[in-house]
């Protein structure tokens, strides 16, 4: 006696569910294609995260297509279309890592993408639990697996977030007010970490008893979006970003301006970039050993010459009777 599919394993019939998750997915396909062709736009050659992050966005594409196809193409097309999102959300972590890297030691850098690496094992058992959902008769395993899914996609996520956020106030001493002003890119980047992780915690909810919506869930799509807008937003690792920042804030606080326009102040490596000193109402730039060199003649100029120095002796002062 062959086992019924469940309502859930099929294609959705009725209009609001369908209508649910064609939105969804439109919108998830839209976003993806806007971003890579800012992402195309942006990206300098032979950098290696430029190119992931527009390999990430390229495979979370096809996720949103299944809907367009009646079973037993349906199934087919959302488990193999599944395999290449997987793929995606961990080149995510990937970046993240890469993008954070800067502001980890090396044994938090090995830990990072050494728990990425050591989860792989349950995103093929998810593979699995969610072909055999979709095409065959076996419900309990993916019903099993699935409120985990965020625990093994988002804490590397939840984590390069809390550092950054750690970096901009004590490390840069920046605070949002300024970012906003200085930076509004940057302030976008911030806002969308956050709407990422409050549809994090939305996602991680439907798929408890808390909010039963069931197996269409658009929360997980909302999430994917705004982390990737991150990656698209600002391409480089997020210290190249806040040094260009603090370079920025640090020239409007000094009476000159004592670094470069293509290279970023760093607090760690100032000196790196305190290349030529523009002295504001002298008229031009002067290299700094020029202005030493200019500055020591005219020191020793000036103490060749005696300086006399005349100290009026004050009157007496008389005290009355």
């Amino acid at each position: 006696m062959a086992i019924m599919a469940s309502e859930e394993q099929l294609k959705p019939t009725a209009i609001n569910r369908v209508t649910l998750e064609a939105w969804s997915q439109g919108f998830m396909v839209g976003a993806l294609i806007i971003m890579i062709g800012i992402t195309l736009a942006n990206m300098r050659k032979h950098v290696l995260l430029h190119k992931l992050i527009l390999i990430e966005l390229i495979l979370a594409v096809p996720n949103g297509f299944f809907i367009f196809f009646d079973p037993p193409v349906y199934g087919w097309f959302l488990s193999t279309t599944v395999i290449f999102l997987l793929m995606s959300w961990t080149l995510h972590n990937v970046i993240a890592w890469m993008k954070c890297k800067p502001f980890l030691g090396k044994r938090g850098s090995y830990l990072y993408i050494g728990s990425i690496i050591l989860v792989q094992p349950y995103w093929i058992l998810e593979i699995y639990a969610n072909f055999v959902f979709f095409n065959g008769n076996n419900h309990a395993l993916f019903t099993a697996t699935r409120p985990y899914e965020a625990v093994f996609r988002d804490p590397w996520w939840i984590f390069t977030i809390i550092n950054l956020f750690w970096n901009i106030r004590y490390r840069y001493e920046l605070g949002l007010v300024t970012i906003m002003k200085v930076s509004p890119r940057f302030a976008i980047l911030l806002i969308c970490m956050t709407i990422s992780c409050v549809c994090i915690i939305v996602d991680l909810l439907s798929v408890t008893p808390v909010i039963p919506i069931g197996v269409i869930n658009p929360f997980w799509k909302f999430a994917f979006v705004f982390k990737c807008f991150t990656d698209s937003i600002i391409l480089d690792d997020f210290k190249a970003a806040l040094d260009k920042l603090s370079r920025h804030r640090m020239s409007q606080i000094l009476p000159f301006n004592i670094f470069l326009d293509d290279e970023p102040y760093s607090p760690d490596a100032c000196s790196e970039t305190a290349k030529t000193f523009r002295w504001h109402g002298r008229g031009g730039d002067q290299n700094p050993a020029q202005h030493a060199s200019k500055f020591a003649a005219e020191c020793n100029e000036d103490l060749s010459k005696p300086t006399c120095i005349e100290i009026e002796r004050p009157s007496e002062v008389k005290l009355p009777n």
